[in-house]
């Protein structure tokens, strides 16, 4: 039976997909108080399959609506782990370490995306026979493969149907990983947990993944130790993990849509609870520290720590490549430079997503110049707002030019709202309990 969760996740996209929904943002006075994320999907899908191997009951809080979540529910409970939906949370009653039992059938992950090499990486150390269907061929999945294989993992593939048999006597892991293999990182940890023996991986400094703290948190018996140049992880393999309630931590790919919303309307102040703490994905915070955003990261607790961004004086900066996740991740760094005094280059490449946002940009009262492989912006105190913009299904565009219109002197809007419940879920409802104010429909 589909769970509730899918269900609600399958409407949504449905509804994004056949009934656009016109939405306008407003200026607000200010935006102050506490929000939280989405939950991030990958810690979503680790935080279930560690409760999946916890002694007794997990109630799971924020976790991600996602095609990585529906895939990682549908595979624990073919692995015989009961889960339900009460009340918005999920209630997962494990099988405790190495309880697991095996599929009747199997396993699809056409959808599981990141958590593909999560559950191959868990199951490879089970000494049992496990079928996979639809798996996408990615570097992850491919480098956790040829890891089992080497290390008596039995791999059989046909097409894009994949069977694994895990060694009767698994060898416990002792592993260096360089910064290009964090994707290893996770998969080898579920591996190791499940085999007897201390693992022990080796990894440099930089290579830090707030999942390790969901380890901890369900009781698993890991150490951490600095040595020269970089950190020694010991896991205790087959170690209790103990069931727990516990909230995701925020997807911090979407901590700078709250954050540029505070830096740019007046008076602000926003608390961003609990957000995960992915170095890859904190890049964008990284951009707006270089046009002077006032941004306080906390302790990380539980997998998570609390962002506090404060309005502020921007000024324009030139945004280095390598701190953008994603060409469409530069809508939202030029709205900051919107309002950043100055010049702003944003290396951004040519071609539709350039002219969209230069579009977005100018039908707003933005001055903007195309340049040979990148986009100058030039920001001032002030914008004029009143823009209508066409997202062309771009849910980050989207949320960009909503964010701009809570400082806009004018009410901006977009085509389509819908198209950001995938990405955002409860974007508009989000940014309400801070101050923002939307209606539907164009504005006249």
């Amino acid at each position: 039976m589909a769970s509730h969760l899918a269900l609600r996740l399958h409407c949504g996209m449905n509804t994004a997909s056949r009934f656009p929904v016109p939405l306008s943002a407003e200026r607000s006075p200010w935006l102050r108080g506490h929000l939280r994320l989405p939950g991030d999907a990958r810690l979503s899908a680790i935080a279930l399959i560690l409760a999946g191997m916890a002694k007794g009951e997990s109630v799971i809080e924020n976790l991600r609506q996602s095609g990585e979540a529906d895939a990682t529910m549908a595979a624990l409970r073919q692995l015989g782990v009961s889960i339900a939906e009460r009340s918005g949370r999920l209630h997962v009653e494990g099988l405790g370490v190495g309880g697991l039992l095996t599929a009747e059938g199997p396993i699809d992950l056409s959808t599981a995306g990141a958590a593909a090499p999560l559950l191959i990486g868990l199951l490879g150390g089970f000494a049992m026979t496990t079928t996979f269907t639809g798996l996408a061929p990615s570097p992850a999945s491919e480098a956790i493969l040829d890891f089992l294989e080497r290390n008596g993992c039995r791999v059989r593939r046909a097409g894009a149907s994949l069977e694994l048999t895990g060694p009767r006597l698994g060898i416990p892991l002792d592993v260096a990983l360089s910064e290009a293999a964090r994707g290893l990182l996770v998969p080898l940890l579920l591996n190791g947990l499940v085999t007897a023996g201390r693992s022990v991986l080796s990894l440099p400094e930089t290579l830090n993944d707030p999942a390790e703290q969901l380890f901890s948190l369900f009781g698993a018996g890991l150490g951490a130790e600095r040595k020269a140049g970089g950190i020694r992880l010991t896991l205790e393999g087959l170690s209790p993990l103990r069931g727990q309630a516990l909230a995701v931590p925020g997807d911090p790919a979407l901590a700078v849509y709250p954050a540029v919303a505070a830096l740019i309307a007046p008076e602000s102040e926003v608390a961003i609870h609990s957000v995960a703490l992915d170095p890859e994905a904190m890049g964008l915070l990284d951009a707006l520290a270089l046009m002077g955003a006032d941004i306080e990261i906390g302790e990380q607790r539980r997998g998570g720590a609390d962002i506090v961004v404060r309005h502020g004086a921007l000024a324009g900066a030139p945004i280095p490549a390598e701190l953008v996740a994603g060409p469409e991740d530069y809508a939202i760094l030029a709205v900051a430079a919107a309002f950043a005094e100055g010049e702003t280059l944003l290396r951004i490449g040519e071609g539709v997503r350039r002219f969209t946002l230069s579009e977005a940009l100018r039908s707003n009262g933005v001055t903007c110049l195309a340049q040979a492989g990148a986009l100058l912006v030039r920001g001032q105190r002030r914008v004029p707002g009143g823009g209508k913009v066409t997202t062309r299904l771009d849910p980050k565009l989207a949320m960009a030019f909503l964010v701009l219109g809570m400082a806009a002197d004018r009410p901006v809007s977009i085509d389509d709202g819908a198209v950001m419940a995938d990405v955002f879920p409860g974007f508009t409802e989000t940014f309400e309990q801070v101050g923002a104010s939307f209606s539907r429909g164009a504005p006249p």
